[in-house]
C-alpha cells in the first residue's frame, strides 16, 4: 500500500541543478577516508516509480566485513537524511556499495 504523504513526481519534472547541489552538499559531509566517490542517476524502478540510484564507492578499508555494514548504514542514512529523496524530490533511493578494489578490477563507467 503506498503511503499518500509523499507523492512521487516523474524523474523530467525534477529540476537537475536543485537535485545535483542538494547531492554535492550531501556527498561533502561524507568521511572521506570511508567514501571515494559516489555518482547517481534518476529514473524508473523495477516497477516503474520514479526512483534515485546511488553507487557509491567505498575505500579498501571501509569495505572491510567487520565495518562494511555499520559505514554503509551511515553513508546511506546520511544521503537520505540530507537529501530527503522522497520527500523533496518524489524519488524512493536506492544504494548501492562497491570497493574501491572492486571498481578497479570491474572499471565500469557508470560508477566513476
Amino acid at each position: 500500500m503506498r503511503d499518500n504523504r509523499y507523492v512521487n513526481a516523474p524523474a523530467g519534472f525534477v529540476n537537475q541543478a536543485q537535485l545535483a547541489q542538494s547531492v554535492n552538499d550531501a556527498i561533502r559531509s561524507l568521511n572521506p577516508q570511508e567514501v571515494v566517490h559516489v555518482a547517481y542517476s534518476i529514473g524508473p524502478d523495477s516497477t516503474g516509480d520514479p526512483a534515485m540510484f546511488f553507487r557509491i564507492v567505498l575505500t579498501d578499508a571501509a569495505s572491510r566485513e567487520d565495518r562494511l555494514a555499520e559505514v554503509t548504514g551511515r553513508v546511506a542514512s546520511t544521503l537520505f537524511d540530507s537529501i530527503r529523496p522522497i520527500e523533496n524530490w518524489g524519488l524512493t533511493p536506492y544504494f548501492s556499495f562497491r570497493s574501491f578494489s572492486e571498481q578497479t578490477i570491474r572499471n565500469d563507467p557508470e560508477w566513476s
